[in-house]
């Protein structure tokens, strides 16, 4: 059907990649209602954090609602405009992203500023950027190109060899992270990267290898001093929540007594007296979750978890249904992404892990997690689609280069 000619096949692919093309797209709409609804509720529950300020702070009460606005429209051009470029060219550019989020990383130890003991953040000027949050999906663009499989490749499961190359990647990253110090932000990178180890196949042997070496890694660091005595008092604190509530365990306390408050109904939308009286610390980022709990109730916060279940499951559901294992692993390494930072924030608002400091996807405050997080959501959108059009037309995209 179809000629030999090199010619003929990429002037087919060209055609089917183009807009131009004649082909129809099949867009995931739901799955961007979805992110769209999610955000936008963020955007309003901030709000509602932020309307009282902060005593001995003059600020305008709707500054963090105007600039999550922005924000949350940067997200979606950048959602929009994503969609008409194939993800399989990331493969072979793979190299790119993985540059910028490393090159990233480093700059914030040159040229960053501290915040909460932290050098994770750069000021451009108009806003502040942290390189942490979109070096993750950086990493998972990388992990992707070297975990996934060549066509000349006939096995199901991934070489000791890329479990190596994928390992010193992610190290790299890892590494960069830890000397900001932000451990919270590292825990989230080797989640995601054990977990994209899992989904691409690898040897269960690998997997418990990697995590071993990770709690070496953690009890050297703590024999060494790099961990500090404040992120001490927070696993402390996570095991023994009664020690110091006064003290370590302020913002925890506080958190759940948000949450229980709320019963289940919540007390209302902008009623919420814990959080116009700013009796929770960082109660429009890390523990938005709280303010949700006590303002919306036990069903104000069961519906926002449905809708981040929903979220995650369509990207894994989109991973299983891609065609190459490129896209089942770029798709499934930002489902973990945000399925990890969901199950923490969450977890630790209400006592179940230990405070972190890692936001709550699409809801926290802050353009750098709302817009990585949104680019992570396009590459999701853009496996659908392209899966979608490989399907339509029967084209081993994988055959061509």
């Amino acid at each position: 059907m179809y000629s030999s000619s090199g010619k003929k096949y990429s002037r087919l692919v060209r055609d089917l990649n183009s807009p131009k093309g004649g082909r129809k797209i099949k867009f995931d709409i739901l799955f961007f209602l979805s992110v769209l609804v999610l955000a936008s509720f963020g955007v309003l529950i901030i709000y509602s954090a932020t309307r009282s300020p902060v005593p001995g702070i003059v600020i305008d009460p709707q500054h963090y609602l105007k600039r999550q606005a922005i924000f949350l429209g940067a997200g979606v051009f950048l959602f929009s405009a994503l969609q008409f470029l194939n993800y399989r060219k990331i493969k072979d550019l793979w190299w790119i992203p993985g540059i910028i989020g490393l090159l990233s990383l480093i700059a914030v130890l040159v040229f960053g500023y501290e915040v909460h003991g932290s050098k994770s953040w750069i000021d451009l000027g108009l806003f502040p950027v942290q390189p942490s949050e979109f070096a993750k999906v950086f990493m998972i663009m990388t992990l992707s190109a070297i975990l996934s499989k060549r066509k000349t490749e006939k096995v199901n499961h991934i070489s000791f060899k890329k479990v190596i190359l994928s390992s010193i990647a992610a190290a790299i990253y890892i590494v960069l992270v830890i000397m900001e110090p932000d451990f919270g932000t590292a825990l989230i990178f080797l989640l995601v990267f054990i977990g994209m180890l899992f989904i691409s196949g690898a040897n269960f042997f690998y997997i418990l290898g990697m995590m071993a070496i990770a709690a070496g890694s953690f009890f050297g660091a703590l024999q060494m001093g790099i961990i500090k005595q404040y992120q001490l008092d927070r696993i402390l604190i996570f095991l023994r929540p009664e020690v110091s509530i006064g003290g370590a365990g302020y913002n925890l306390y506080q958190s759940k007594m948000a949450i229980g408050s709320g019963g289940l109904v919540g007390k209302g939308l902008f009623l919420g007296t814990q959080t116009n009286l700013n009796y929770v610390p960082e109660h429009h980022t890390d523990f938005i979750f709280s303010v949700i709990g006590e303002e919306l109730g036990f069903i104000g916060g069961f519906l926002v978890i449905v809708f981040l279940g929903f979220i995650i499951w369509r990207c894994f559901h989109i991973a299983s249904g891609s065609n190459n294992s490129f896209g089942m692993l770029l798709a499934s390494g930002v489902g973990f992404m945000v399925l990890t930072q969901v199950v923490i924030n969450i977890g630790m608002t209400i006592g179940i892990m230990p405070i972190i400091g890692i936001p709550l996807p699409f809801l926290s405050s802050g353009g750098s997690s709302l817009i990585s997080t949104f680019l992570g959501m396009a590459l999701v959108s853009n496996v659908y689609i392209y899966r979608e059009v490989r399907k339509e037309h029967e084209i081993a995209y994988d055959d061509f280069s």
